[in-house]
């Protein structure tokens, strides 16, 4: 890959940062002339470049650090929504949060969905 296109490639990942992560609008900004389909296609392909990754996660990473967003501090902001949830009752909040940290701090699958384990939470805050 060119310098140029290394350019190219990093100003539509610029773009794709700044309009919310949608990848086909990000690559048609940069590349006008492509047809929508194609700007999916080519932004997805764009993603698994080594370079860019690595520049994903730099972005990502800075981003993180200028606004001191942490791993800790989102797991700290959930809890206190998971217990003001709890606290006006609003369950189905609460439990939304029990589920984002799981899925942070690795306990299932995001794609996995245990009811049980969700009733279960349910009877525990009711309590």
């Amino acid at each position: 890959m060119t310098e140029k296109t290394f350019d190219k490639y990093k100003a539509v990942i610029d773009e794709w940062l700044i309009n919310g992560r949608n990848g086909t609008k990000a690559y048609h900004k940069i590349y006008p002339k492509s047809k929508l389909r194609s700007s999916e296609a080519n932004f997805r392909k764009i993603l698994v470049i080594t370079r860019i990754a690595e520049y994903v996660k730099e972005k990502t990473d800075k981003t993180a650090q200028e606004s001191q967003i942490t791993f800790e501090s989102r797991l700290k902001k959930l809890e206190h929504l998971m217990n003001l949830s709890e606290t006006s009752e609003r369950y189905s909040d609460a439990i939304n949060a029990i589920k984002e940290q799981n899925k942070m701090l690795g306990h299932y699958a995001p794609d996995k969905h245990d009811v049980q384990g969700e009733l279960k939470i349910v009877r525990e805050i009711k309590r």
